[in-house]
Formats: structure tokens, sequence, C-alpha cells
């Protein structure tokens, strides 16, 4: 349907309609959500439609209502391996056929943590350089690079070896890379920590997201239902980011190596002075591998303050003592108050 510029009925000298003007208001109410104008009254008037039972069944095949109704969505297909589906957005994105967290969400409604990726958009412009440090399959991957744009750039980082696969082909296929994984993405298959080297990897069959680094620490280890493990590869955002000048951006959820991540790129942050971050923070997660209280110390040193994400787009003020009693929840980290609250 058109809004606008559409000329009365009488003017049209068309046949005469066998429902009324408030019939044709109440049914965009009722089926559409707003309220049209007299213009769009006479326009549906002047369609002719013989009762309200037809005109209820034009109002409910427009590509209007069938967007709502998620009707125009098109249908994930299995491969075997992965399941090709869609996200809101309209990228292709290849998904873990048995993974109970983000797989579902994507597939019913094409969203993944639809208030994270809120904050991740708010929080970056065009022409922004960005990293990525745990993409998984590559949601809020595509979601930092189709907003920093083609002017922008984005480092990006996964250390599942049973992920990468997909990732790769859900950045090359939708043209954020390359078959040798540079571009507007450049992709980088490994983990980030303080030191370069080796790690081991453990995740929860049926959860792609619960990578978890296995240190000396004995609380490291997660338990039985960590079944998985995987020995990869772990470098330094220092050393890989040697040649880049700043950054404007970092989201990060590694399973609570975030403050490994920062302590190993702790000189591309100190030479970032607008950085943002986005960040999971799960306290308990966090301290199986480091001493969080010696994080946020390092953090305030280098000038930044905080802010939980409040759920929706939006975030509240944090203090640094507050930091260790929250709930798993994602931080906004800045030097700078947010520009959009």
């Amino acid at each position: 349907m058109v809004h606008g510029g559409l000329v009365g009925m009488q003017e049209r000298g068309v046949v005469k309609s066998g429902v009324s003007a408030d019939a044709v208001v109440a049914r965009i109410e009722m089926i559409l959500g707003w309220t049209p104008d007299q213009n769009l009254i006479d326009y549906h008037l002047s369609l002719g439609f013989k009762d309200r039972a037809a005109l209820g069944a034009y109002m409910m095949s427009t590509h209007e209502f069938r967007s709502k109704m998620g009707l125009n969505r098109r249908q994930p297909i299995f491969l075997g391996d992965r399941v090709m589906a869609f996200t809101h957005r309209g990228e292709t994105i290849y998904l873990v056929p048995n993974d109970l967290d983000l797989t579902p969400h994507i597939l019913e409604h094409g969203m993944h943590e639809p208030g994270v990726e809120r904050l991740i958009i708010r929080s970056l412009k065009a022409g922004d350089v960005a990293v990525d440090v745990g993409c998984n399959v590559g949601y809020h991957t595509m979601a930092i690079a189709r907003t920093v744009g083609p002017t922008g750039k984005v480092y990006a980082f996964e250390a599942n070896p049973a992920i990468i696969p997909l990732l790769k082909s859900s950045l090359e296929i939708n043209g954020f890379t390359t078959f040798r994984s540079v571009g507007l993405v450049d992709l980088h298959w490994s983990a980030i920590s303080d030191k370069p080297g080796k790690i081991v990897l453990e995740a929860a069959p049926g959860h792609s997201g619960s990578g978890h680094v296995v240190n000396d620490t004995p609380t490291s280890d997660m338990g039985r239902e960590y079944s998985v493990r995987s020995e990869v590869a772990a470098v330094k955002l220092d050393d890989v980011l040697a040649h880049v000048p700043y950054i404007d951006f970092l989201h990060m959820d590694i399973e609570g190596a975030e403050p490994l991540a920062i302590m190993g790129g702790i000189e591309l942050i100190k030479r970032s002075p607008n950085l943002i971050i986005v960040s999971e923070w799960s306290v308990n997660m966090m301290n199986t591998l480091t001493n969080v209280d010696g994080f946020i110390a390092l953090m305030v040193e280098n000038g930044f303050r905080f802010w939980r994400h409040d759920g929706g787009g939006g975030v509240i003020a944090e203090t640094p003592q507050s930091l260790t009693s929250l709930p798993h929840c994602d931080l906004f980290i800045s030097r700078s108050d947010p520009a959009f609250n």
C-alpha cells in the first residue's frame, strides 16, 4: 500500500465500495496497527470491496502485514553439517544444527541478543575500526561490519575450531571477506589472550558459544558438562594488531577470558583514546582465570568508566566498586559518557 498522494473516490469516478469508511479505518488499525488519513481511506473505498471479509483478506495479503508477521522471511535450509538461515538484517548465516543457544533464536526470529545488537550499533559509526573477539558464527560480527561500512575495518577472532568453518562461510557469502578471510573483515582463527602460545578450550555439547579457557587454576575446568576439548593457538592483540594505529570499538564475548584479552592488548588500548568496549561480564567465569579486582584497577588506571547494559539499547552507570557484585550481564566501557543515553 502507498501512503499519501492519492486522490479521492469521487475524483476517480470509480465503483462504489461495499464497505464503509469506518470499516476501512477499523481494519487498518486492527491489522496493520496505524490510522489511515482520508486520502488512503478513499483509495481503499475505490477498490470496490464487496464486503468487510474481502477488505480484511486484502489487508492480510499486503507486504506490510506479511512483514509484520514474519511471513516474508526466507526459510532456513538444513545442509547436513549446518543450517543456512537468515538474519533480520537480511544476511545469510550458517548455524550449528544442534546448538541450543543461538540457533533457535535466529531460526525463529532472525535475531540473537537484540538488546546487545542495539547497543553495539549505537556505539559505532561509519568508518570506525573495530575488533570482535569471540565471533561465534558471526551474528554480531556482521552487524559490526554493516555499521562501520566500506570505509571502516573489522578484525575478527574466533578460537573454536568447530565454529570457524561456519563463521568463515557466513562472512564470505555476505561479501564481508574474500575466500582467504580478508576484506572489510579480516578473520583470525585464534584465541586472544595475555600471552601467545597454546591454550585448551573446553565446550559443552549443544552450546556452541560455551568455549572456555582451561588453565592451571583448578576452578577453570567447568566440569563434566564441558566435555569437548581442543588445543588452539592463542595470540595477543598487541602482536597481531601492532600495525593498527588505533581502534574505535572492541566487542568481547569469550566466557571469562575478557580480562586476558585486555591485558594482551593494553598497548593498543592505550593508543586508542576514543575506544568504546562492549563486553560480556561474568565475575564467576572471570574469577576462574584472573584476579577481577586487578583487572578493574587496570581499566580505571587507563581512564575507563563503566555502564551496565539495561537490556534494551541503553546503559546504567556503575562504579568500579559495584562491578564485582553484578550478575551476568554486558558492560559498556568508555573513557567518555555514552553519546546515546
